[in-house]
C-alpha cells in the first residue's frame, strides 16, 4: 500500500509540473474604423522596430522553477505595423512603400510577467509602443503607455497572460487611430 501511494504521489507531482508554450499568440484587434477620415490619394507607409533587449513577450517568474521567457510567434512591431496599417487603410489611406508620410511604430516595452511572490500569483503586463509620423520633413512623435495587474490564487496559463497584453495593444492602437494629433500629422497639420 505504501509503494501505491508512493507511485500515486510521484505522478501526480510529475502532473502538476509547470509546462509552458515555446510561443505566444498575441492577437490584438483593431474595430472597424470609420471610412473617408481621410481624403482620397493619400498614401503612408507603416514600418516597425523593435527597441527591446530581448524577443520575449511573456516572461514566468516562479518559486523554485527557472525563468523561462517566451516570445512571440510573429514578431510584435511586425504585428502592429500591419494592424494599424490595416486600420488606416479602412479610414481612406493608401498604401505607399514609397510615400512622404511614414508612420514608425516602435515597441519600447511590450511585457506580461507571472510570479509569485506570496500566497498569491501575480499577473502583471507593461506595454509602450512609440509612433512617429513623418510628412515632408516634419515630425510628431507620440507614446502610449498601459499597465495592468492582477492577483489570484490559481495559476494563470499562458492564454490569461496574452489576454492582458493583447487588451493593452488593442487600446493603443484604438487610442492611434483616433488620435487627433496623428490625424493632423498624416494631413499635414503640424
Amino acid at each position: 500500500m505504501k509503494k501505491l501511494m508512493l507511485l500515486l504521489c510521484a505522478i501526480v507531482m510529475v502532473g502538476c509540473a509547470a509546462t509552458w508554450p515555446q510561443k505566444a499568440n498575441l492577437n490584438p484587434v483593431v474595430d472597424d474604423q470609420p471610412d473617408s477620415v481621410y481624403q482620397p490619394g493619400i498614401d503612408v507607409s507603416v514600418d516597425g522596430v523593435d527597441a527591446r533587449t530581448g524577443a520575449q513577450v511573456i516572461k514566468i517568474a516562479l518559486p523554485d522553477s527557472p525563468v523561462t521567457l517566451i516570445p512571440n510567434q510573429v514578431s510584435p512591431q511586425i504585428m502592429l505595423a500591419e494592424r494599424l496599417q490595416d486600420g488606416f487603410q479602412q479610414q481612406g489611406l493608401a498604401r505607399g512603400s514609397m510615400s512622404n508620410i511614414t508612420i514608425g511604430v516602435t515597441v519600447e516595452e511590450l511585457q506580461a510577467t507571472l510570479t509569485k511572490p506570496g500566497v498569491m500569483f501575480n499577473s502583471s503586463a507593461k506595454s509602450r509602443i512609440k509612433v512617429t509620423i513623418t510628412n515632408n520633413g516634419n515630425i510628431l512623435n507620440k507614446e502610449y503607455n498601459r499597465y495592468s495587474s492582477k492577483d489570484g490564487i490559481t495559476r494563470p496559463d499562458i492564454h490569461d497572460l496574452e489576454v492582458l497584453l493583447n487588451e493593452q495593444l488593442s487600446d493603443i492602437m484604438a487610442q492611434v487611430l483616433a488620435d487627433n494629433q496623428v490625424r493632423g500629422a498624416i494631413k499635414g497639420q503640424f
